[in-house]
């Protein structure tokens, strides 16, 4: 397993935040799946502080095709709490930093697969505050849509990729298939 840090830029470049994790396999063809372990893998904000965040693990997907990350948590115990579907530009790795440009929509999943959009008025502000480009609205809405689909469709990663991977890595197999 290798160690890898994610990082969330906004459109302009900045970096929202920086995020040590462990690479797992994801079996799929343009994503990559990273596992934040609870107190370990700390985010550290484009400020520099770091941010301890709730004792939870989880499991960061990141499209490398799709215009889609996806956050998965998990309690201590390995039950789901929520997960959350950012648009996003399609990410880039590089050695050992994967980089994805967040697009401000987000789709909120909770237990029993609810789910709602949100920011949707932050998407606006920021179109015209940071200058997306229409490939970038384009691509945020239809990163939405591969959320939405996925979800209700019960598709990767929610088709149960995620919780079999958090049940490999609580039982010490670390996420190996």
């Amino acid at each position: 397993m290798s160690q890898v840090v994610v990082r969330k830029l906004k459109f302009d470049g900045t970096v929202k935040y920086e995020w040590p994790g462990t690479r797992c396999e994801t079996g799929r063809p343009g994503w990559i799946a990273v596992y934040h372990a609870p107190r370990r893998h700390q985010k550290k904000l484009g400020s520099g502080v770091e941010e301890p965040g709730d004792p939870a693990h989880l499991i960061h997907y990141v499209g490398l095709l799709a215009p889609l990350t996806v956050i998965l948590a998990y309690s201590l115990q390995g039950e789901f709490l929520d997960a959350k579907c950012d648009a996003a530009l399609p990410g880039v790795l590089r050695g050992d930093v994967l980089d994805f440009v967040d697009l401000d929509l987000d789709v909120v999943v909770l237990p029993g697969y609810q789910h709602y959009v949100r920011d949707q008025e932050i998407f606006a502000e920021r179109c015209v505050s940071m200058g997306y480009s229409e490939e970038a609205k384009r691509l945020a809405h239809l990163g939405i849509l591969h959320a939405l689909r996925s979800v209700r469709r019960r598709q990767f990663p929610f088709d149960g990729h995620a919780d079999a991977l958090i049940r490999e890595i609580l039982g010490g197999t670390g996420g190996r298939k």
